[in-house]
């Protein structure tokens, strides 16, 4: 048995988000740039910063039979683990509250769910003509895990069952309060907190004969790489990355990381590491716009010498699952401070 609803679901901020009445909160890292999850929560980014998109919501009873491939008209598809801890979780556009003509997506109660979405016109939403959905999303959700023993599993219900209050919340709200550095467990005394690393950035910029440059753009006076063959060429406090096209909007993704990554990024086309020098500690992609309030900064860390891996990979056709053109940008530190920042004279 299943259930089919439809819906024009306003968006903002690219969010469609699936939340029930809490604190949980929804991930930030979307290494599928499409859809994640965490307790209690999920994202689905999409390709439309503000407006409305078409969201049709299924209910089934087993995991669908289709592939999980993009087949039938859809670019891309991906499926993810639900955890519901009051068996509400429902679908909205992020700060727009809730699409009332959707039901509940977790209708057998807590435990845990999976969750296909299915999307087509995230790269056309930018010239779609206003108020009319050119983006359209299928949802669909099962069960996995729910019922009774399962609720025990995750500890819900725990403390009414016992007939003890449940603290849940108020743990909660004690975390947000006292998970200060200072409050930290562990640390010698005195010892500096550790650099809280970013959580990735997404946004788009534009690129201006074959090039997008990273430079500090308050004091833009490094001498301009040439051209590289592949993907990326150094100066110091100078970064050009090639690109496809000669002008025009690519998508960014930035990526701290505190250590050179061990693993390779998935799904990219090519990939190039080097290493480069910042005499400033700042260093911007030009002409990138996201949703922050500022542009990032690459080496937000201060001056010294930083490893960076460019990924990047080119537009498929309309009816495919592989991005416009992208570029996915790894940072982390080799060595910090202005000696390590000195460029030999």
């Amino acid at each position: 048995m299943s259930t089919s609803a439809r819906a024009e679901v306003y968006v903002s901020y690219h969010q469609l988000l699936i939340q029930e009445q809490g604190d949980e909160v929804a991930p930030f890292d979307v290494p599928n740039r499409l859809t994640a999850s965490a307790p209690g929560a999920a994202v689905i980014l999409t390709g439309l910063h503000t407006g409305v998109v078409d969201v049709t919501v299924r209910l089934v009873d087993a995991p669908p039979t289709e592939p999980d491939e993009p087949s039938g008209g859809w670019d891309e598809v991906h499926d993810v683990q639900l955890v519901s801890f009051t068996g509400e979780m429902r679908l909205g556009g992020f700060g727009m509250g809730l699409a009332d003509s959707l039901p509940v997506l977790t209708a057998h109660g807590p435990g845990r769910y999976g969750m296909r979405v299915h999307a087509r016109g995230r790269d056309v939403a930018e010239d779609a003509v206003s108020g009319v959905p050119a983006e359209f999303y299928q949802v669909t959700v099962w069960p996995i895990d729910v019922g009774p023993q399962a609720h025990a599993r995750l500890g819900i219900g725990v403390a009414q069952e016992l007939g003890l209050p449940d603290k849940s919340r108020e743990i909660r709200e004690w975390a947000k309060q006292h998970g200060l550095p200072q409050s930290e467990r562990g640390r010698i005394a005195g010892a500096p907190p550790p650099q809280h690393v970013p959580s990735p950035v997404r946004g788009v910029a534009v690129a201006d004969g074959h090039r997008l440059r990273v430079v500090n753009p308050f004091q833009d006076t490094a001498s301009v790489p040439e051209l590289p063959a592949g993907l990326v060429a150094t100066a110091p406090d100078s970064l050009v990355i090639r690109t496809l096209k000669r002008r025009g909007t690519v998508d960014v993704l930035i990526n701290w990381q505190p250590t050179a990554p061990r693993f390779p990024a998935e799904s990219w086309e090519e990939s190039e590491e080097v290493e480069f020098v910042t005499t400033t500690g700042v260093m911007q992609v030009v002409s990138m716009s996201s949703d922050e309030d500022q542009r990032p900064n690459l080496t937000y860390q201060g001056a010294g010498r930083y490893g960076l891996r460019v990924h990047g990979r080119a537009r498929g056709g309309r009816l495919s699952n592989r991005p416009r053109e992208s570029y996915l940008l790894v940072v982390w530190p080799i060595e910090l401070g202005p000696a390590a920042a000195r460029v030999p004279g």
